[in-house]
């Protein structure tokens, strides 16, 4: 295992929860306040989860404190089991949340499992996990008899929780030992085996595609002149030699894998000059704003030389030539980011009026998750894309000037 259960277990004791957070997730659970499931309100259920993936975040973290950022990753995780399907796929030898597009609202999917039975096979292994849990802390002299108990609380909550979400992402209406089984095992990854990367990026990724100057960004009309300037650049000239060893992942990107360096300079001089108020980027700015996307990139951990070196782009595009299995995780981020650009956007035909957004948007995730990690001569992993849509969410949340 990754982490020893003693090790957690004492963690989630230990890790208070900061002032204020119950107060904040009270109203957000009052909703279903009237609603029954497995025998306690669906209230109390969803308050115990969000209260212990709060301090869990924080145990990653290596926080004594959970606040306010860490219970909105346990609000992300929530919409994530309740609004995607197929997340209890998850196992230890590939311990990742996978990003997936919404197939479902989660506040009807939640007031939903009230009609859900707990079937007696299912809740029977649920007590009596709760009871061999307290006997294992009992032992190890983890928290007193009262926390004990809590914890033991939160959970049974949990197991019923995503027993009840596997049963009814199935379409059935009684939850089975084997729903518990799913439920049990994805909980037990989400402990011991997934880092906390997994969790920030199901933020991140929200962070991102509800970002408001994103509509300002799509907006901001780009001179011809600066068009052709920039496509005339070394960087261009080395798209255009290394771009075809990436055909593959350009079809689920609509080419953006191909453009990577040109699109990436092209969203930060859109990022820069949405930042002042101005409607457009002149040809006659194009080298103040091209060195200052270069300089905005290098903060953000790329280096400069893959503008204009031959080797160091090589060595970028060959990472980009990822697997099969990379290549659909990709997909499914960029499906998620349309998604919820267009709720921010409000209309279903802003990305069909602003088609070059998505493609631009995710060249600039591609070439942050490559680029910025350590030099490596294997293709882009899992954790890479995940750490590119964190350092995304920082370069957007953050002034765009150097």
């Amino acid at each position: 295992m990754v982490r020893q259960p003693i090790e957690v277990y004492r963690g989630l004791v230990e890790v208070r929860l900061a002032d204020g957070i119950i107060g904040h997730i009270s109203p957000l659970v009052s909703r279903f306040s009237n609603d029954i499931f497995a025998g306690q309100k669906t209230a109390d259920h969803l308050t115990r989860f969000l209260a212990l993936f709060s301090r869990f975040t924080a145990f990653l973290s290596s926080s004594a404190t959970a606040n306010l950022d860490n219970l909105e990753m346990a609000v992300d995780l929530l919409d994530y089991f309740t609004s995607t399907s197929k997340w209890w796929v998850i196992s230890r030898k590939k311990p990742c949340i996978i990003p997936r597009p919404p197939s479902r609202d989660p506040r009807d999917f939640l007031k939903s499992i009230a009609d859900i039975q707990l079937g007696s096979d299912a809740s029977g292994r649920i007590t009596t996990s709760t009871e061999k849990l307290s006997q294992f802390l009992s032992e190890h002299g983890i928290a007193d008899g009262r926390t004990r108990q809590a914890l033991c609380e939160s959970f049974g909550s949990i197991w019923t929780l995503l027993s009840g979400f596997v049963c009814r992402s199935q379409g059935r209406g009684a939850i089975s030992e084997a729903d518990f089984e799913a439920g049990y095992d994805t909980f037990r990854v989400m402990l011991f085996y997934v880092p906390i990367e997994d969790f920030m990026a199901l933020t991140a990724i929200r962070r991102v595609g509800t970002n408001d100057k994103l509509p300002r960004i799509a907006r901001i009309a780009v001179a011809a002149g600066f068009e052709r300037k920039l496509d005339s650049s070394v960087a261009a000239r080395l798209e255009r030699l290394h771009g075809e060893n990436l055909a593959k992942v350009a079809v689920l990107t609509s080419g953006a894998s191909r453009a990577v360096l040109t699109n990436s300079l092209r969203f930060i001089a859109q990022l820069a000059t949405a930042e002042k108020g101005v409607p457009s980027i002149e040809d006659t700015e194009y080298e103040t704003m091209i060195e200052q996307a270069i300089e905005i990139l290098q903060k953000a951990g790329v280096d400069s030389s893959l503008f204009q070196d031959e080797n160091a782009v090589a060595k970028l595009f060959k990472s980009l030539r990822i697997s099969d299995e990379m290549a659909e995780r990709i997909s499914l981020v960029t499906r998620r980011l349309e998604g919820l650009i267009i709720d921010t956007a409000g209309s279903h035909d802003f990305l069909l009026q602003y088609s070059r957004l998505v493609p631009r948007l995710v060249s600039l995730l591609l070439l942050l998750a490559s680029g910025t990690r350590p030099p490596s001569d294997t293709p882009l992993q899992d954790v890479d894309m995940k750490k590119g849509l964190m350092s995304l969410n920082q370069l957007l949340s953050e002034r765009s000037s150097p």
